[in-house]
């Protein structure tokens, strides 16, 4: 499963988005491209020693990233506004305050693989907006596209990490077309993004990080958290996310 792979060793409630619909996008992650320095502002790296895990920040003092990056203690700082892994020069260190994961969190199945990381100062970077609402995929056979982004390896089985911040464009497919492969291991607490012939995927290292998408006012929110899945950018196997808006009341209680 994709868990193993993934990890190197005042809010409001708001209408439902309506994202925007489109066509296929080509494009390490798996399959993707360098990200523009300050596209992903949210984005952090866990780190103990180096990076091993992603998260996005939600709000100036609160990250969300995935419980099983959390497991162990092993995060010693947060870094915000990095791009390269090798200069932290206009990025901000900050230490976690607390660490509160998801009480819901099973190892097994890996529902609700969310977990939230006070900070101990504010972050200057710009939070990114949850997404609270369910996601009903366009019947007319149009794709909602999202983009997932990290340092994460750029093929599976590789233990060396990009220097780069890279991103990926991907589907969001339905419950029922992930199950297919996955044998309902598909739960309530997941979603999942990518292309039936494989090819773009997050991957090691990416674990934690952000799965974005647009509505149609061009306003982003993050809707997934990279999770587990089979391989990397396997044919049949798409990358399972641990769903934002599953969690969205958990979320909110909990980042005061």
């Amino acid at each position: 499963m994709k868990m193993n792979h993934l990890v190197i060793a005042g809010l409001m409630m708001m209408s439902a988005p309506v994202f925007a619909k489109s066509g296929p996008v080509e494009g390490k992650i798996v399959g993707g491209v360098e990200a523009s320095i300050g596209e992903f502002p949210y984005i952090v790296s866990l780190q103990s020693s180096s990076h091993f895990c992603g998260g996005s920040l939600i709000k100036k003092n609160w990250v969300l990233t995935a419980a099983h990056c959390v497991r162990g203690g092993t995060v010693k700082k947060v870094v915000i506004g990095l791009h390269d892994r090798t200069n932290a020069v206009n990025a901000e260190s900050i230490a976690p305050k607390r660490i509160i994961a998801h009480p819901g969190y099973n190892t097994r199945t890996m529902e609700n693989d969310f977990a939230l990381i006070e900070l101990s100062q504010d972050s200057s970077y710009t939070p990114v907006a949850l997404n609270p609402s369910e996601i009903t995929l366009p019947e007319d056979g149009s794709q909602i596209m999202t983009t997932v982004a990290g340092w994460g390896t750029t093929r599976e089985g590789s233990y060396s990490l990009p220097t780069l911040l890279q991103k990926v464009s991907v589907p969001l497919v339905s419950t029922e077309a992930c199950n297919k492969s996955y044998k309902n291991e598909i739960k309530d607490s997941m979603i999942c993004a990518g292309y039936e012939s494989g090819g773009k995927d997050s991957c090691q290292g990416d674990s934690g990080g952000p799965l974005v998408a647009q509505d149609e006012n061009n306003q982003t929110y993050l809707v997934g958290v990279v999770s587990w899945g089979q391989g990397c950018a396997r044919a049949n196997y798409y990358g399972v996310y641990a769903k934002v808006s599953s969690a969205y009341s958990w979320i909110m209680e909990n980042a005061q």
